[in-house]
């Protein structure tokens, strides 16, 4: 019996966990905005998105999102652009981890600057 009550304390223990280190606002938000040279165009973004998922393999990224423009009828939406990137890191240093990385750098510079007519770039913590 005590053992199963170790194994269940330490089961509920790491699901608290990973909720803990998000709520003490140290997750960071990496999130980029992207024309592409060729905008509007279907094969470009599909490129430029297949190009980018080799960064979200790089070990310090927690999540990768990437996906093209969703169109709305609202006037505070943006719709300009072609594809958008949501980046998780654990903390900041991850995320500069993450931009000087060997690979990251090859891919930015070789497989995705290649395609693009202006990025944004929008970083933030996340906060309680």
């Amino acid at each position: 019996m005590f053992k199963r009550i170790c194994i269940s304390g330490a089961m509920l223990l790491a699901g608290v966990c990973p909720a803990m280190a998000a709520a003490d606002g140290g997750r960071v938000q990496h999130v980029v905005i992207v024309w592409l040279k060729d905008h509007g165009s279907q094969a470009a973004r599909q490129q430029y998105i297949e190009n980018s998922r080799r960064l979200g393999q790089l070990p310090m990224v927690l999540s990768y999102q990437v996906g093209t423009v969703l169109t709305a009828d609202r006037a505070v939406v943006d719709g300009s652009y072609d594809v958008g990137i949501v980046a998780t890191f654990e903390n900041e240093q991850a995320l500069q981890d993450y931009l000087a990385h060997p690979e990251h750098r090859k891919v930015i510079e070789e497989s995705l600057k290649p395609l693009v007519e202006k990025a944004v770039v929008y970083d933030f913590k996340e906060s309680n």
